[in-house]
């Protein structure tokens, strides 16, 4: 198992990723956000205006692609935006989304931010499990039957 930097060559994959987590996780309608994403990692510039840089990285598992997700750092703030975490329907429930998340906190730590993330109602449980806390919610945030909610790392206990 290895995680790698996105190349180029990868967009087909992820956006197959992406395909096998909707309706489920995510609204169809947001491919387009993610060609976006894909767009702006390919050609070193920020997709949003909120974005000072952005990463994004590739799951493999015995040389296939089963897994992605990214970060941004924004701008003007101590925060790192999770994002575009995902991980193959075919597998699923196997640990690979956590090693994904446990990677990206561990890279935007290293930069000295704190992980923030805007997730729905399907995910949000999976984050507080790893130590991320609901701060508001926003019914169809993402669009209908997608509300969103807005996390931050939980303060660790003293």
């Amino acid at each position: 198992m290895q995680i790698r930097p996105y190349t180029p060559i990868d967009a087909v994959k992820c956006r197959e990723i992406f395909i096998s987590n909707v309706p489920k996780y995510f609204d169809a309608e947001e491919i387009a956000k993610l060609d976006t994403w894909m767009n702006a990692v390919d050609t070193d510039t920020v997709p949003y205006s909120t974005a000072e840089s952005v990463h994004f990285y590739i799951l493999e598992l015995k040389g296939e692609i089963i897994g992605a997700a990214g970060f941004y750092i924004v701008k003007g703030e101590n925060d790192a935006q999770l994002n575009w975490g995902m991980v193959h329907a075919d597998f699923q429930h196997k640990g690979y989304g956590k090693l994904l998340y446990d990677y990206r906190v561990n890279k935007i730590k290293e930069l000295g931010r704190r992980p923030t993330l805007w997730t729905s109602q399907h995910t949000y449980k999976f984050y507080e499990k790893l130590g991320m806390k609901v701060e508001s919610v926003t019914p169809n945030g993402f669009g209908y039957g997608f509300d969103k909610y807005v996390m931050i790392e939980a303060p660790r206990p003293s």
